[in-house]
Parts: structure tokens; sequence; C-alpha cells
């Protein structure tokens, strides 16, 4: 954001959504190369930068993002997540070490009392309260604490955080011969994955190793845990003692990680605008009166000028081209 020039990259402030405003943007492409992810592109066609819009339509009538919908492997979730604005500069200037842990800090509980009371003081819906209690994501960061920021010490304070992979692991012991379900063998294999741990540290915990192999640990007793489950077998409450939960929270997070329902996955509540009426033209969602773009600052009927009376032809392709030759003269 603080890269681009022309000042047309900007963060909603109601879902923390980032979007470029194609009429502002200039094609200095500076952020492009600012960018720490990678994400941005530029589109050679139109001459502006362009990037992932997290299907912002979609969530505003509470669907998910399009990729999260149609992943075969139910690999994404969508929720919403309560956190302390006026401690996130702080949390990103911790020590490189501590900038897992600040992250979580920031997050706050939906279901304490005084956290409900601090978010209806700030006019935040209490539909929206409602769905930060259900999320998903704050029950695998925070709950579980299975899922791990991309690269913290960007100090981006990124909210899109990932669960690492266990698989290999499972596919290690498989070709050795061993039983790649049994805890014992699933705990001591972790340091020899096909992607090393210390390679995941580096992408998620800055360096951590220890922090992902806890969380590798969590998904190797879950998955030996309920196969005996599964089978019929007598429960192994030592498993879950060895990672710091009991039986029941590992079914739990089973549920969330192995055969959530859609409704569960995707928690996502209805966006709340005094301006309602204009989500039928809006283009830019900040260029309301008195906010960034402001009204007035273009002519069409998209985005600033979304809202007031737009006159809409509605013809056939014939008609459009006859009106069009009459007014040329051709």
């Amino acid at each position: 954001m603080a890269a681009c020039p022309s000042g047309a990259i900007y963060k909603r402030a109601e879902d923390g959504i980032v979007l470029v405003d194609q009429d502002r943007c200039r094609g200095w492409r500076q952020c492009i190369t600012g960018c720490p992810y990678k994400k941005i592109y530029f589109n050679h066609r139109s001459g502006k930068a362009e990037k992932c819009t997290f299907c912002y339509p979609r969530l505003e009538v509470g669907l998910p993002t399009v990729c999260a919908e149609t992943c075969v492997g139910r690999l994404r979730y969508i929720g919403v997540i309560l956190y302390d604005a006026d401690r996130v500069t702080e949390a990103a200037l911790a020590d490189e070490k501590d900038l897992y842990e600040a992250q979580l800090d920031l997050m706050l509980d939906p279901n304490d009392p005084q956290v409900i009371a601090d978010a209806k003081a700030n006019d935040i819906p209490t539909d929206w309260i409602a769905a930060a209690q259900r999320s998903p994501v704050y029950a695998l960061i925070k709950h579980f604490k299975v899922a791990l920021p991309l690269h913290p010490e960007y100090r981006t304070m990124p909210m899109v955080w990932y669960v690492p992979p266990l698989s290999p692991v499972v596919d290690l012991l498989k070709d050795q011969g061993h039983d790649s379900e049994a805890g014992g063998n699933l705990f001591g294999a972790i340091d020899a994955l096909r992607i090393p741990v210390e390679y995941l540290a580096e992408l998620f915990t800055a360096g951590d190793s220890a922090v992902v192999t806890g969380v590798l640990q969590k998904l190797a007793a879950m998955r030996s845990y309920m196969r005996d489950v599964t089978l019929g077998r007598e429960r192994q409450p030592e498993l879950a003692e060895a990672v710091g939960m009991d039986g029941a929270a590992i079914e739990q997070m089973y549920r969330l990680l192995a055969i959530a329902k859609y409704e569960d996955r995707y928690v996502i509540p209805k966006a709340h605008s005094e301006q309602a009426h204009n989500l039928e033209e809006m283009g830019c969602s900040v260029d309301f009166e008195g906010t960034m773009g402001g009204a007035g600052v273009y002519d069409h009927g998209f985005g600033s000028s979304s809202g007031r009376l737009v006159p809409v032809a509605i013809e056939s392709y014939a008609d459009a081209k006859a009106r069009q030759q009459d007014a040329s003269g051709a």
C-alpha cells in the first residue's frame, strides 16, 4: 500500500480486504516490486496493477470466495476475527522470535463478556460478533493453534494462515514398511519430513522450528487417535495428553479439519452499510461522501457516483447498432 505513488491501494475498513482502485492506478508498478508476497501483477492490456479481490461482492452477501467454494479438497476456511487494533503496531515491532505469539495476543476471545461489550460499544453488529464466536479461522489459529501465519517477519500482520502439511510423514513411513498411523511412529518421523521442519519454520514462524513441530505433533496425534475411533478400538488418551489436549478436543479438531460441513467452514456475516442502496451500483466501497475518493470525483454511474439515479436503456443488439450508426451518420 505504501509503495503506490498514486495512493490507489487501500484496505477496506469493514473487512480488511486490500484492493487496487482501478481509477486511481497509473501503472507505476511500484506495488509489484514492493509486495513481499509477489501477489500483485500488471495487466498489460489495461495498463493497471491488479490483485486478488477476495471476491468481496460475494462476501458482502455472505458467500465464500470462489476459490474456497470450488476447492476439491475443502482446504479453505473463512471466518471473522476480533482483534485489538490499538496494539497492532506494538505487535508488528516485536522481536522476530516473538512475532507469532504477538500476533496471537492481538486476537480477542469473542466469548469474553468484556470483549463483547467493547465490540458493541464500537458499533460492531451483533451478527458479526456471533459469527466471530463460530469462526473456524479463530478456532484453528487461537483455540487449537494449528494454523500459522505466512512470513510473520515481514511484519504485515497477515490474516491468511496455513496449516503445515503432515502427509509427507505418512508417505515416508509407508515406503519404509512401517504402520504409518501409529502415534509413536508418526511422532518419531516428524524430523524426517520430505519437507524439512526447518523450511516450514522459515515460512511460518520466522525460523522457530519448535512451534512447527508442535503443530505437526498435534496433527499426528489426531490422525492416530481418530484411527482407533474409526475402527472401534479403545481410545488412547495418552496420545492427546502428549500434545496438551484431551480426547474431546482431538475429536472437535478432527470434525473441523476433516469433515466440517459447508456452514462450519464458511462463517461469513453479511455486510452492514448505512449506504446499503449504493450496493446496487457500487464499484468502490470507500467512494462514499467524506471518504477516500469522495463523492463527485467521477461522473460515471459507478463508485463515487453510485446510488444516484442512472438512466439505463434496455435494447436489443440491433437497436443499439442502429442508434450508434444514426449518431455517427454512418
